[in-house]
């Protein structure tokens, strides 16, 4: 049986998960977006947290409490693995596809789905190319800043 205390603790882990999950993207003050291969950095490192915090919390536990320790240890560990493959995917510098980097430009649009194997990426600061796009009227419009 889990105690109240491992009830109480698991439950506000969730709780801050699913708040930080919740704020859509049209709350956030994004310059733009572009459109990168899906990737389960967060999937991975939830599933190897929780592993790994089972193991932990059923050797760290007293005996009798076992269950309750590895219960616990999972989702203590899987919350950590998720926040930390969330991290991985953020810091990593990715190409965007067919260098195709689009600008709000002045406006925040929901973006067309991604193709089949991507997803939408979403920026605060503009990668570097030469070239970038918006969508206006329905069309993809080629924008190129003026270089000073």
């Amino acid at each position: 049986m889990i105690s109240t205390s491992a009830k109480l603790i698991a439950g506000g882990f969730a709780a801050a998960l699913a708040l930080s999950m919740a704020l859509p993207a049209a709350a956030q003050n994004y310059d733009g977006f572009c459109y990168h291969k899906q990737q389960n950095t967060k999937t991975k490192g939830t599933v190897i947290g929780a592993v790994a915090g089972a193991a932990l919390g059923n050797v760290v536990a007293g005996k009798g409490n076992k269950t309750e320790g590895t219960v616990l240890g999972a989702v203590v560990g899987g919350a950590i693995g998720n926040q930390v493959g969330e991290e991985v995917k953020e810091n990593k510098i990715e190409k965007c596809l067919n260098d195709q980097y689009f600008v709000f430009a002045g406006r925040e649009y929901a973006p067309p789905p991604a193709p089949k194997g991507y997803t939408v990426a979403y920026y605060t600061q503009r990668p570097y190319y030469s070239t970038y796009y918006t969508h206006r009227n329905g069309r993809v419009v080629v924008w190129t800043p003026r270089r000073r």
